[in-house]
């Protein structure tokens, strides 16, 4: 008996085990049913991987500051659209710096030269020949491309960072350097019905402003150096010595020099008009913003500055000083070679890659610098503020705007031509001296020939690299 029940303990546990067995089988299959299941479905709406996307991590730098998007349209709007992409796309996680614009140059120049540059970053028209000879910089072209908009872009756009045929870099901006914002009412009291067009009625009237006891015909702030030469030498040089030499000297051809007459006599009458006290007296020890924060208060008749000021003024000025506003552009010249219905213009600033990016951060680097620069950014910079952006959108209805904004739009589309901006397609070294040089021409200690001979020394070296 007790060896049957041996036997059938053990005839039992090994059907037991057989039980147990097909048991585990089932669940392992059902498991890896479901399992399959599971992962064809992520595989539908992930993609075909069945994983979930890992995020790309790209450096941003910028000197859109929470201060200068205050008073900035173009900055402002450019960080709602960042954040939209942000929201958009939260696969890409933008790590974002930002810099006072007084010391953005120096460290994203000093970055180049270390090889320590961001993802992204902001970059200036005349330093783009020194980032690509550095090999710092990506070509831009092919996303260009795939865009379906280059068309669009307005003319001469991409001229300061084009080189050998590529891109390398999409405009944040289309920048107008040199306009005259002037109050009406303040001319009509000395005698003019509009900003003159002849630089004898300016002086003339700035004599009466004096008496009068206007601290400022014109207010200038060249604390940084860049002012004077960006927002009127730009454009006076030009109306002395006409487009192509400027072009030229862009180009390093050989064929015009700074010592050229033209642009000696440049120099000269901005040392001219400095010396007979057109300008604030301490413009040399104020800011750009503080020169229009003193016309915004009605203490200077004009002031003559880029596109930014339409935003300031509509953000800054009293009702009173905004309401009298309106623009002009600079007078022409007794013997000048320039167009007197030009100013100076085109794109300023640029969104730039690291020319180090690989694979996905590529990718993912260029998805976000055409977001931020095309046809969208333009289209909402003209609905939301009434102006002019890089990708030319079409006729714009401006009645909603402010008669500073709408004036602003009427005298660019209205024909004006537009020649190079010094600082943006002249060479940065060449810029740093002629800057450092006309605070000290304004001054008077020193003549203009000598500081003309000191910016082609400049431009010889340049041309050398």
């Amino acid at each position: 008996k007790n060896k049957l029940k041996k036997q059938r303990r053990k005839r039992s546990m090994r059907k037991f085990k057989k039980i147990i067995s097909l048991l585990l089988t089932a669940a392992v299959v059902f498991l890896s049913a479901c399992s399959g299941k599971t992962a064809g479905k992520s595989a539908s709406s992930g993609g075909g991987t069945g994983k979930s996307a890992q995020k790309v991590e790209l450096s941003f730098y910028n000197d859109y500051t929470a201060q200068n998007r205050a008073s900035d349209d173009n900055a402002r709007l450019f960080y709602d659209m960042m954040r939209q992409f942000e929201k958009e796309n939260p696969t890409i996680k933008l790590d974002v710096t930002e810099i006072s614009q007084d010391n953005y140059s120096n460290k994203i120049q000093a970055q180049n030269a270390g090889g320590d540059l961001p993802d992204v970053f902001f970059l200036k028209g005349s330093w783009v020949q020194s980032f690509i000879r550095n090999g710092s910089v990506a070509p831009l072209t092919d996303a260009l491309n795939r865009s379906g908009i280059k068309d669009k872009y307005r003319q001469g756009i991409f001229d300061p960072v084009t080189s050998g045929g590529k891109i390398y870099g999409m405009p944040t901006q289309y920048s107008v350097t040199c306009l005259v914002f002037y109050n009406s009412n303040l001319w009509k009291s000395v005698g003019y019905e509009q900003f003159p067009d002849k630089w004898d009625d300016v002086l003339a009237a700035s004599k009466k402003f004096k008496a009068k006891g206007t601290p400022a015909t014109i207010a200038l702030g060249n604390k940084d150096k860049w002012p004077f030469e960006s927002t009127i030498l730009s454009c006076l040089g030009d109306r002395f010595t006409g487009t192509d030499w400027t072009r030229s000297i862009i180009a390093r051809d050989g064929k015009s020099k700074f010592t050229d007459d033209g642009f000696v006599k440049a120099l000269q009458f901005s040392q001219k008009l400095a010396k007979s006290g057109l300008f604030n007296a301490d413009y040399n020890a104020i800011t750009d913003e503080q020169a229009s924060t003193l016309y915004c208060q009605g203490k200077a008749a004009a002031v003559i500055d880029g596109f930014w000021d339409v935003s300031y003024i509509n953000a800054n000025a009293s009702d009173e000083v905004k309401k009298a506003t309106k623009l002009a552009l600079l007078p022409a010249v007794e013997g000048g070679k320039g167009d007197t219905k030009a100013t100076s213009g085109g794109a300023g600033w640029f969104i730039a890659e690291n020319s180090s990016l690989e694979g996905e951060k590529k990718k993912a680097a260029e998805k976000f610098i055409m977001a931020m620069t095309g046809e969208e950014y333009s289209k909402n910079l003209t609905a939301k503020y009434g102006l002019i952006g890089p990708v030319n959108v079409g006729k714009t209805d401006t009645s909603k705007f402010s008669n500073v904004t709408q004036d602003y739009v009427n005298l660019i589309n209205g024909g004006v031509t537009l020649t190079p901006i010094y600082d943006i397609q002249m060479d940065s070294t060449v810029i740093d001296v002629m800057n450092t040089g006309l605070q000290d021409l304004l001054n008077g200690s020193v003549q203009p020939a000598d500081l003309a001979k000191q910016i082609q020394d400049a431009q010889d070296k340049a041309g050398a690299k």
